[in-house]
């Protein structure tokens, strides 16, 4: 592991996370809670990326696809958005091109063939 990669996602995660609070203390007109999930988004990939990644490529891939899938859908179905269709479907084309690339079921087949 890169040392050096973790320091930069965890202070790239509080930037977001305290600049989002700020607003929400200071300034609550300008107040988004956009900078807050940034930063809550930030530290989970990163602990996802590099404490369950490097053991269980297939799982981690397979399950952050079902996540991008399912973002897709929550997009398609939310009509505040300009275009909601079309980013709605991009999303959910890549989380299907992500679940079916995790290698998800050659690692079931493997754990098969080990028992």
């Amino acid at each position: 592991m890169d040392r050096q990669k973790i320091i930069f996602m965890g202070l790239l995660g509080a930037v977001f996370f305290l600049s989002g609070l700020y607003y929400r203390i200071f300034d609550p007109a300008r107040s988004d809670i956009s900078y807050e999930y940034l930063g809550i988004g930030t530290w989970s990939a990163g602990i996802i990326f590099y404490i369950l990644y490097p053991k269980y490529k297939e799982f981690s891939s397979f399950i952050l696809g079902l996540l991008v899938l399912h973002a897709g859908v929550l997009l398609l179905l939310k009509e505040k958005l300009s275009n909601p269709k079309l980013l709605g479907a991009l999303v959910f084309t890549a989380g299907v091109i992500v679940v079916l690339s995790s290698g998800f079921s050659d690692y079931m087949k493997k754990r098969k063939a080990k028992k």
